[in-house]
């Protein structure tokens, strides 16, 4: 894992000329996933001891329903020989788990990996921005609308609340899968240290209606988690949750923050970023096969 993390930064180094996400907090959630076994599902190219390329198989939901997932992270000195070979163990891969369709990332910007993956019968049906903007100049943490108290998790703690919460807010987006509290909660706090801190929760009474989470202990803070539950949308709370956590941040010594957002969110998510100083930075583009085609 470690080695994955690292290899992340170096290529977004190359790739960006910076690091744009907290990749120690995001490699470990992802790893945790349930349909995701590293020792099966991943495989790691080295030269010298070093590792130079990672990709990884991830089934989306238990019962295998969804659209399974991957990725390819390749320093850029070996994109052209490593890259053909990777994809081609991913497809591989996917259809011996049983996958009947294969998404797969790919930076905007990498014309080979696009090319790739149209060659081989990919369609791009998606894209994700990662927004960005300093914390410079920060207001102080505003109040929040009327009826809307926040708090942290640990102040608050009510994990399922949370959980129903989530579950709820996220089941329009695209690739959505449900997931048993068991299987989030293992996710989100089994193997974290102080995470409850990191969440702020919106509480109209005692019920938990919006929520965000804070990605810090990287090298760039990242809004890791932000939604709202579909009744209170359109009162104003993500935004307060949003410059809330802007300035935990900046009075925690950060100096920017990211994010990423489905661009065609139905949900309005980019126009809330950009009202509150955000813009996009990097952009991945989401390809889809079907493998039930294939021969």
């Amino acid at each position: 894992m470690a080695a994955v993390i690292d290899l992340l930064r170096r290529v977004e180094v190359a790739d960006h000329e910076r690091v744009t996400a907290a990749w120690s907090e995001i490699v470990p959630f992802v790893f945790r996933s349930p349909g995701f076994r590293p020792e099966e599902d991943a495989l790691t190219i080295e030269r010298d001891g070093v590792p130079v390329a990672f990709t990884g198989v991830l089934r989306e939901d238990p019962e295998g329903l969804e659209p399974f997932m991957s990725w390819i992270v390749v320093d850029p000195s070996h994109r052209a020989p490593v890259l053909p070979y990777l994809l081609d163990w991913d497809m591989a891969h996917a259809e011996r788990r049983g996958a009947a369709v294969l998404r797969h990332l790919a930076y905007r910007n990498d014309e080979v990996h696009r090319g790739l993956l149209v060659e081989r019968g990919f369609r791009r049906v998606r894209s994700t921005w990662t927004m960005h903007r300093t914390l410079d100049g920060i207001a102080p943490m505003p109040d929040p609308p009327d009826g809307i108290r926040i708090a942290t998790l640990s102040e608050h703690l009510d994990e399922h609340g949370l959980f129903e919460a989530e579950q709820e807010a996220f089941s329009e987006h695209f690739g959505f899968a449900p997931e048993t509290f068991e299987e989030w909660r293992y996710r989100r706090f089994d193997d974290a240290q102080g995470e409850h801190d990191r969440w702020l929760v919106a509480l109209e009474g005692e019920r938990i209606v919006a929520f965000l989470l804070e990605a810090i202990g990287g090298d760039v803070a990242q809004v890791a988690v932000l939604g709202t539950r579909r009744d209170w949308r359109g009162r104003g709370i993500a935004t307060a949750l949003l410059r809330t956590s802007f300035a935990r941040m900046a009075d925690s010594g950060h100096r920017e923050v990211t994010l990423w957002v489905d661009s065609e969110n139905e949900t309005g998510a980019v126009g809330l970023y950009e009202s509150v100083g955000m813009r996009p930075i990097v952009i991945d583009d989401t390809y889809e096969l079907d493998l039930s085609d294939r021969t």
